[in-house]
């Protein structure tokens, strides 16, 4: 086959990529080398959150499901984290967020306080565990938004409950697993520093300290055997999907798989990758705010 200039460009796309992979490899290694003589050279973990926040724990089959909350009089936002966070994951953003918010941080099963990991995880079943969430603490209508799987699971929820949402918040959350690959060419981290990458390693070994090896890999994935472009392309409610631009001309539609309608709104943040409410918590939350505060007051009698 004759190699074409597209071609071309993606294959140095993936070498680049693979070689940073291979990068963030060798850090979680050092890292596991030394996770018993700790220095202050490494990173340091986020912490739990703590006042005004409150955990609560709901029982389910074999095990309990853990939400972070910080009480507000405004809007419920419910926020999901991705495939391997906990609420650790919105630390930088939650900040930046309307002081008003009734915020819900969940963690899904086998995270953060939420244990034990799913046998047979999927984003159907993490939706499920969201509905029974907001049912525990009484909540009937809510804005729901999640980073990566915690974006694709909102979608999911559109899906399956359309009457309970306000809004739906996808950041960086693919409607379809070749989005990832048509889009960025697999790119999740080329805008992060080695300092970055290596503190994102450390949280994330610490997150799955508990999980054996075949856990990690059935849950890692749980984002290839689900398609949400039906959904966006039928429901009714107001969208706003959130991407980084990797210091790359945007990607299209059809690459993300995000139809173009009037009650999806796409947003991009310049020189920044997949790690969005890491790398622009204050701008992403700014994003929510503002989507949120015209999302209600479009919908006040």
């Amino acid at each position: 086959m004759t190699a074409t200039p597209n071609n071309i460009r993606f294959n140095e796309e993936c070498h680049s990529i693979t070689l940073r992979r291979r990068i963030v490899i060798l850090i979680m290694s050092v890292v596991g080398m030394h996770a018993n003589h700790a220095t202050a050279d490494e990173p340091d973990l986020p912490k739990r959150f703590s006042e005004p926040f409150v955990e609560h724990l709901i029982d389910i089959e074999g095990g309990q499901l853990c939400c972070v909350q910080r009480h507000g009089d405004g809007p419920t936002l419910m926020l999901i984290p991705g495939t391997f966070s906990d609420s650790r994951a919105f630390a930088r953003l939650v900040s930046h967020l309307d002081s008003s918010l009734n915020l819900l941080l969940v963690e899904n099963r086998g995270l953060g306080r939420s244990w034990p990991p799913p046998e047979d995880g999927s984003i159907e079943q993490c939706a499920q565990d969201e509905l029974r969430i907001a049912d525990e603490l009484g909540v009937d209508s809510f804005f729901v938004g999640g980073h990566s799987l915690g974006g694709m699971i909102s979608i999911e929820l559109a899906r399956v409950a359309p009457e309970r949402l306000r809004g739906v918040i996808s950041i960086e959350g693919w409607s379809h697993w070749t989005a990832a690959r048509d889009a960025f060419a697999g790119d999740m981290a080329s805008t992060l520093s080695e300092a970055q990458l290596a503190e994102q390693a450390a949280y994330r070994q610490d997150v799955l300290k508990d999980w054996t090896d075949e856990q990690r890999s059935a849950f890692g994935r749980i984002w290839r055997k689900w398609d949400g472009e039906l959904t966006l392309k039928e429901t009714q409610l107001p969208v706003l999907e959130l991407y980084g631009d990797r210091g790359r001309a945007t990607a299209t539609r059809e690459q993300l798989r995000i139809p173009d309608r009037e009650n999806i709104r796409l947003q991009w943040f310049s020189g920044a990758a997949h790690k969005l409410p890491y790398e622009r918590p204050r701008e992403v939350a700014t994003a929510i705010n503002e989507f949120i505060r015209i999302t209600e007051a479009q919908t006040l009698p």
